[in-house]
């Protein structure tokens, strides 16, 4: 009987643009979008610039990929690498909700990187690896039962990137297995950095987008790697995630249900376990038009893993972005007292310096709802407290953004003209139009590296 790793390099070594549904390409074309969008928006952030001029100091490459906004071109691995740090700095990616973790952050930087210095890659190459990249991100993580350890976004994203790096450099059905097989030695992403609020947190998903393209290149050599890579003795399943996985879900329906259709646009640049809450609170300050200085108290009931992750008193630590980026405390505080939650609420002097908003977050107190699934994202239940005694309760279990609840095109774009505007290039921002013209023609371009005279 084939194991899931052969299942799934077959699936992805015959399938092309022309198996691509028409709703799957469209969501592949926004989400590409959306994750440069962000990404540009991301380089003003800590722990950015440090790594930028890390990588071109050490691989200068003029034959090599390019960093987006900067336009460096260095060694492929590392401008998959910085690509993807960008991309994931704001926290403002897509996630998958169901498995809490980003899909194109590595998949995308990777295709990217590998069709740049293949060259002359079509649009509808970029796609198709893009596409087949997300649906086994996907496929791996909806596959695993139990709440975080491991950041997924960064272990299962490994595997998706592997095949969207192998599929960008148009390897056979053999050299991706052992692609896959090589990125499994490197597969790694702790949840730890993210309790502890690390920069490195952001920095996970560059570490797998880095390593599939190494290993793409290698597998293209002939070199080999693990074969039994999910379900053997010592495989992904059993060895990172303890066997609390139905497998079964890593290959059902293959070829017609594809990742990138249950994945959910952020409209919140922080992270999706707080965007539940989000979503309450600003129902609630707009429908009771809450004094935010008249109130006493908030509580939130969320799952076990939504409390353990982002539940916890708000504290400024070393890196108060982070921090915020991770805290319902914070978020539901400049939800409640701003009507609005972006990103300019996320710049480290902002976090450190809203003593107001600070003071409302100590009134919030998150505890867990016993009742819910361990790993639930989607669910929070709010009652604020006025100082008057008076109390408004809210719930939701669908945040926007999610398929359910689905950002509109124009919310899309809106939210990507704001993130150009972000980075303050002038020469992106009249470039705006220009890129998402491109980006949503993708399939008419004969070289997708022409994407980067645009950014």
């Amino acid at each position: 009987m084939d194991t899931i790793a052969e299942k799934l390099v077959r699936y992805t070594s015959v399938t092309d643009y022309d198996k691509l549904p028409k709703e799957v390409i469209d969501e592949t074309k926004k989400f590409i979008l959306d994750t440069i969008g962000v990404g540009l928006a991301g380089v003003r952030e800590p722990g950015c610039r440090e790594v930028v001029d890390l990588v071109r100091k050490w691989s200068p490459n003029s034959a090599g990929s390019t960093i987006i906004y900067y336009g460096d071109r260095v060694s492929p691995p590392d401008a998959a690498f910085a690509n993807s740090v960008l991309m994931h700095a704001l926290d403002f990616d897509d996630t998958l909700d169901s498995s809490a973790m980003h899909a194109h952050v590595s998949s995308l930087p990777a295709a990217l990187a590998v069709a740049e210095v293949r060259g002359k890659v079509s649009g509808k190459e970029l796609v198709t690896s893009v596409a087949l990249g997300v649906d086994i991100t996907c496929r791996i993580g909806s596959a695993i039962v139990s709440p975080l350890s491991w950041i997924r976004t960064a272990t299962c994203g490994s595997f998706g990137a592997a095949v969207a790096a192998a599929k960008a450099l148009n390897l056979g059905e053999k050299e991706i297995l052992n692609t896959l097989g090589i990125v499994y030695s490197q597969t790694a992403g702790n949840a730890q950095c993210l309790v502890d609020g690390g920069l490195v947190k952001r920095m996970q998903p560059g570490f797998s987008a880095r390593s599939a393209v190494l290993s793409a290149a290698l597998a293209s050599k002939g070199v080999t790697g693990a074969t039994n890579i999910f379900e053997g003795a010592y495989g992904f399943f059993e060895l990172y995630e303890r066997g609390k996985v139905k497998g079964e879900r890593a290959t059902e329906n293959l070829g017609d249900h594809f990742g990138v259709m249950d994945l959910s646009i952020k409209p919140y640049p922080c992270c999706r376990m707080t965007h539940a809450s989000i979503d309450v609170a600003l129902e609630l300050s707009d429908s009771y038009s809450i004094d935010p200085e008249r109130i006493a108290g908030v509580s939130v009931h969320v799952s076990k893993m939504v409390s353990d992750m982002v539940g916890a008193p708000f504290k400024v630590r070393a890196n108060p972005q982070v921090d915020a980026q991770f805290s319902i405390p914070y978020t539901t505080a400049v939800a409640l007292r701003k009507g609005k939650v972006f990103l300019d609420d996320f710049i480290s002097d902002t976090v450190k310096g809203e003593s107001s908003t600070l003071e409302l977050a100590k009134k919030i107190k998150v505890s867990i709802d016993p009742k819910l699934p361990p790993n639930d994202i989607s669910y929070s239940n709010m009652t604020v407290e006025m100082a008057d005694g008076q109390t408004f309760s809210l719930k939701t279990d669908t945040p926007k953004g999610s398929p359910l609840r689905p950002m509109t095109f124009d919310e899309c774009a809106h939210k990507f003209k704001d993130c150009l505007e972000y980075s303050k290039k002038s020469s992106l921002i009249k470039n705006i139009d220009l890129i998402t013209d491109f980006i949503f023609n993708l399939e008419k371009k004969k070289d997708v590296s022409e994407i980067f005279e645009y950014l």
